[in-house]
């Protein structure tokens, strides 16, 4: 693995490992003291997964940066492949609701686009590695 790649996970696993405990505690949080906090506090809360979100971002830019074109060639592939698949996925997700064969909350929906991007991102950059292994 070449030092680029080491300092990529070095950088975003703890990074995706503390959204999703901050993402946790805040919502936690929010359902059991959210009531009797002031409106900033909450806002506070709400918000702070976003500090972890910031650091994955860091690092996403800062691999692409560092790559040379081919890499940044299938960083950016992985990045559309990943972007249609999980649009369209929400996208039928959406119209299946409209349909009324499930019901979706706006928030839970919401909540999981950004990870959802980020495996789709992963599972795409792996496919395209192997594809171009060839």
């Amino acid at each position: 693995m070449r030092h680029i790649e080491k300092r990529y996970l070095r950088e975003l696993i703890p990074a995706t490992l503390g959204y999703v405990v901050v993402l946790f505690i805040s919502i936690g949080w929010l359902r059991w003291y959210g009531a009797g906090l002031p409106l900033i506090a909450r806002i506070a809360l709400a918000l702070a997964p976003m500090v972890p979100v910031g650091l994955i971002a860091r690092a996403i830019v800062r691999v692409i940066r560092d790559g040379d074109e081919f890499e940044r060639m299938l960083q950016l592939q992985a990045a559309a492949i990943a972007g249609l698949a999980v649009g369209l996925g929400y996208l039928s997700l959406g119209l299946l609701a409209k349909a009324k064969l499930f019901q979706l909350d706006g928030f839970e929906m919401a909540i999981w686009v950004f990870p959802s991007l980020c495996v789709g991102f992963g599972f795409a950059k792996c496919w395209l590695s192997w594809r171009y292994r060839g």
